[in-house]
């Protein structure tokens, strides 16, 4: 009892010092200059998390949380608490618009703090290295939008995903952002057809912070890029997303394509409130699984290019319980087949079944301070059948500029 007791004092001084840093209101700069739009802002933000039962140190130095990553039974850091507090995720962007006698030409250039490196040590300066988020230009004329940059993969769907305290996810959410061509045609606002090109590097060997292939041969090449067909459907009640996703792999002079089918959807309901859900199936989908957890193809042990097949489902509802609060609630589940695993592609520390729930309350303060507090849980089985799980508490402050 007195430990529980312990654990909630913890847990209640997690949630309550986000309010000591409350700032007040702000909005992003705007101007002109020479017929162009300008708009620079970002936010800045203060995130606090305590880990119980487990915590992690990767990637990003355990500031990042998923359910792929949680410590196995029985490893380091399996039974460890921990409490932690970063402001890495603040970023900064810069948008612009200009009328062209082609259209609207825009470009978005975002970063922030979250790169993967330490550049001073946390015991006296807490320094993070600045990272591309998004750099595209855009072009539209009338129904048709040509984008060119990195941005998040054309295989996501926004409209049918519930917002995270950080840039984690249940398993199963897609989670990749890269360099792409895309074309789209809008048949109206909110109803419209994409094609994209996009960076092909496979990352088959690495997945995550660990290596989850036994052998990716000596030699592994991109000759084409992936490509994803995307359809969107949106009304004032339900959205929905079909999604297909072809890709190739070449290792050691053999090559396979795989291959991803996605659908997802949303529906309004009551005064405010949404249900969302997706699935999600495939045979080589890798890393856009989610937050790069998961090969995609890989040498068996006869030496053959082997796909590894791939399936999940989410789902979760956002309640509006008053005009400035949300609260959501969400699960997701993924399971990779063990048949790679039977083969000799995959090793032991692979994952083979990976589950998270989540809830979080979030409250707009102003229109441009946001407080939130919320817990995830998640376990997973990796395939040599060992098991872990973990529990976060999460809660930030961010204000936005």
């Amino acid at each position: 009892m007195n430990k529980l007791k312990t654990h909630m004092t913890k847990i209640a001084c997690v949630c309550a010092l986000p309010m000591l840093f409350a700032a007040n209101n702000a909005s992003a700069f705007d101007f002109d200059v020479e017929g162009t739009k300008v708009s620079i802002g970002g936010y800045a933000k203060l995130m606090l998390t305590y880990d119980t039962d487990g915590t992690i140190n990767a990637p990003y130095n355990g500031d990042l949380y998923n359910a792929y990553g949680t410590p196995l039974d029985g490893s380091k850091y399996a039974d460890s608490t921990d409490l932690d507090m970063t402001a890495r995720e603040s970023r900064l962007f810069v948008k612009t618009s200009t009328e062209t006698e082609y259209g609207t030409l825009s470009s978005h250039i975002e970063g922030d703090f979250f790169a993967d490196i330490d550049s001073d040590s946390p015991t006296w300066s807490n320094s993070h290295g600045f990272r591309i988020r998004h750099a595209y230009m855009k072009l539209q004329n009338g129904k048709n939008t040509m984008l060119a940059g990195q941005t998040w993969t054309n295989f996501m769907d926004f409209a049918s995903s519930l917002p995270p305290m950080d840039f984690g996810s249940d398993p199963g959410n897609s989670f990749v952002r890269q360099a792409q061509v895309k074309y789209q045609h809008d048949f109206r606002p909110g109803h419209n057809i994409s094609v994209s090109l996009e960076n092909p590097t496979l990352g088959m060997c690495s997945a995550g912070p660990v290596a989850h292939l036994t052998d990716c041969g000596s030699e592994t090449q991109d000759k084409v890029p992936d490509m994803v067909v995307k359809y969107f459907y949106a009304n004032q009640t339900v959205t929905f997303a079909p999604r297909v996703l072809l890709r190739r792999f070449e290792i050691d002079g053999q090559s396979a394509f795989g291959y991803a089918l996605a659908a997802s959807g949303s529906a309004k309901f009551g005064d405010g409130h949404k249900a969302v859900l997706g699935v999600m199936y495939g045979d080589g989908i890798g890393r856009y699984a989610a937050l790069g957890f998961n090969a995609g193809a890989g040498l068996d042990m006869n030496g053959q290019i082997d796909t590894l097949k791939f399936k999940s489902i989410t789902g979760g509802f956002s309640f509006a319980l008053t005009k400035k609060i949300d609260w959501t609630i969400g699960a997701g589940y993924s399971e990779q087949d063990d048949e790679g695993f039977e083969n000799g592609v995959l090793t032991g520390r692979a994952n083979k079944e990976a589950f998270s729930w989540h809830t979080n309350l979030y409250w707009n303060l102003t229109k441009d301070l946001q407080y939130a507090v919320g817990v995830t849980m998640g376990d997973v089985e990796v395939m040599d059948g060992r098991e872990g799980d973990m529990t976060r508490f999460q809660s930030y402050i961010r204000y936005s500029f």
